[in-house]
C-alpha cells in the first residue's frame, strides 16, 4: 500500500497488524492497533473506527452519548469530572447517590460492576465455579478454603485420619492398624469408611475407579495398587 509517498507492506505478528514501510533508504515499522481479520482482509475490531481519511483504527465508538465528556474506549466515556461511565450528562456525569466499589461506575441510581464483581454496590466477588467444602469466595475466582481442603475451588481434601475396612449397621469397624491417610487414599484401596468422626466411602469412587486416585495434574490418574 502507498501511504504519504511511502511504500508499505502489511505484516501480521501475533494477530497484530504492522506495516513495514520504506521512505527513501529508510525502513521502519508502523504499529496498527485494534485491527482484526487477516492479512488478506483486515478491518477495525468491534468498538473502533478510523479517523476521517485515516487508516488506523484508533477512534473508540460509544453507544451512548458522552455529553460534555469524550469517548475514551469502546462504550465507555470519560466525563468532565474524570469519572468513567457508559454515558455523561450535558453538565457532566449524572448525580449518583450510591458509592460503587471495586472499580464499579455509577449509572444513574445503580452501579455498573467490573467483571468479577456483583451486588448492589459491586461489593460481592464472583467465583464462576463456586467454592466447595465450606470455602467462601473472597475475590474474583478466588476461594478461601477451610482447614483440610485446598485447590482453586477447595475441591481437594488433604485431611488425614484412620481407615476402616468394614461398615456394619452404619458403624465403622476394622480400623487398619498403623494406617493414617487421606480419605481419597483410603477409599481408593480397601477402605469402606474413613476418618473421625467416621465418613462413609462412596459406593463408586469419583472421579477415579477403585485402585486409582487423581493426580494434581488435570486428566491424570495414579495407580495405588
Amino acid at each position: 500500500m502507498q501511504v504519504s509517498n511511502r511504500l508499505c507492506l502489511t505484516l501480521w505478528v501475533w494477530s497484530h497488524a504492522m506495516a513495514l514501510c520504506q521512505a527513501g533508504k529508510k525502513l521502519f515499522l508502523i504499529f496498527r492497533p485494534n485491527v482484526c481479520g487477516s492479512r488478506f482482509h483486515s478491518y477495525c475490531c468491534p468498538g473502533w473506527k478510523t479517523l476521517p481519511g485515516g487508516n488506523q483504527c484508533i477512534v473508540p465508538i460509544c453507544r451512548n452519548s458522552c455529553g460534555d465528556g469524550f469517548c475514551s474506549r469502546p462504550n465507555m466515556c470519560t466525563c468532565s469530572n474524570g469519572q468513567l461511565s457508559p454515558n455523561c450528562g450535558s453538565a457532566g456525569v449524572q448525580t449518583c447517590n450510591v458509592r460503587c466499589m471495586n472499580g464499579g461506575s455509577c449509572n444513574e441510581e445503580s452501579c455498573l460492576c467490573q467483571k468479577g464483581y456483583t451486588g448492589t454496590y459491586c461489593g460481592q466477588p464472583v467465583c464462576e465455579n463456586g467454592c466447595q467444602n465450606g470455602g467462601r469466595c473472597i475475590g474474583p475466582n478466588r476461594c478461601a478454603c477451610v482447614y483440610g481442603f485446598t485447590g482453586p475451588q477447595c475441591e481437594r481434601d488433604y485431611r488425614t485420619g484412620p481407615c476402616f475396612s468394614q461398615v456394619n449397621n452404619q458403624m465403622c469397624q476394622g480400623q487398619l492398624s498403623g494406617i493414617v491417610c487421606t480419605k481419597t487414599m483410603c477409599c481408593a484401596t480397601i477402605g469402606r469408611a474413613w476418618g473421625h468422626p467416621c465418613e462413609m466411602c462412596p459406593a463408586q469412587p469419583h472421579p477415579c475407579r477403585r485402585g486409582f486416585i487423581p493426580n494434581i495434574l488435570p486428566h491424570w490418574l495414579v495407580s495405588v495398587g
